[in-house]
């Protein structure tokens, strides 16, 4: 799962091997050393957060506008991207960006059905084989039965 969500929010509810290309707001690392600490909330901490190792602020670990994307992360991308997949769904995103388009674009080249679920025409419309034109919420609710059913 590649997720740009940074809630964390997939590994809660059970999924394995996420993804998570924006980071984890539950991840705190420090702006000045190496420090760096997963928390289930942010109680007790003082503003601005401070280091325990270091006289330097903690932020959570999380892409902000301009940064660059965190490499551990882009590099497990393209290593999964090189492993066969059955199916590429693309769900409430606006796919501006190539991290996002290209596993989609893959899939695609490779004759691999793709989904996408979004009420709003993307740049990856055009190339996926079923376009469901509905919010996430919506399109997932009416398709859990479906799951269910195929598993029994």
């Amino acid at each position: 799962i590649l997720t740009q969500n940074i809630d964390a929010f997939h590994s809660m509810a059970g999924s394995r091997n996420v993804i998570e290309i924006h980071g984890n707001m539950y991840r705190m690392k420090c702006t000045g050393c190496s420090y760096a600490r997963s928390y289930e909330n942010y109680e007790g901490f003082e503003i601005p957060p401070s280091c325990p190792d270091c006289p330097s602020m903690v932020r959570p670990d999380v892409v902000l506008f301009e940064e660059q994307l965190p490499l551990d992360a882009v590099n497990e991308l393209y290593t999964q991207l090189e492993k066969p997949f059955d199916l590429v769904i693309s769900i409430g995103t606006s796919s501006h960006f190539p991290y996002i388009i290209e596993p989609v674009r893959m899939a695609f080249q490779r004759g691999i059905p793709t989904i996408e679920i979004n009420p709003s025409t993307t740049s990856i419309s055009p190339i996926v084989d079923v376009k469901l034109e509905m919010g996430a919420k919506d399109a997932l609710e009416q398709l859990w039965p479906l799951e269910i059913a195929a598993s029994s």
